[in-house]
């Protein structure tokens, strides 16, 4: 006799997860949740939103040992990294220009004429 497969609604999975039903179908629509999409309405597998659950879990290389005041103490990292980007628009207008082969010289600055 084969395992018992529970089918849930889109509905039903938001709440199971406990999310917003509308955050749940983007995710399913992403791939980021297991589903399947029969006809105009999601499907979910029970056992697959627990497996998914599951695989959101930290995992010991997150996990870092903090001693502060002689305790020790497990935090989370969040592998935190900055991404690109250039600090001022100017920087962005020169990197702009001469990639496109374009002249650049000073802005002219506004002057009254007398």
């Amino acid at each position: 006799m084969g395992e018992q497969v529970k089918l849930l609604t889109l509905s039903q999975a938001a709440n199971y997860l406990g999310c917003n039903p509308e955050t749940v179908r983007r995710h399913a629509q992403a791939g980021k949740i297991p589903a399947a999409k029969l006809g105009r309405k999601w499907v979910f597998i029970e056992q697959d939103l627990a497996q998914f659950l599951r695989n959101q879990y930290s995992t010991p290389e997150s996990v870092v040992q903090v001693v502060d005041n002689n305790e020790e103490s497990l935090c989370q990292s969040t592998n935190e990294t900055l991404s690109g980007g250039l600090n001022s628009l100017h920087q962005m207008e020169r990197e702009y220009s001469a990639l496109l082969g374009l002249k650049t010289g000073n802005k002219r600055k506004n002057s009254k004429q007398s």
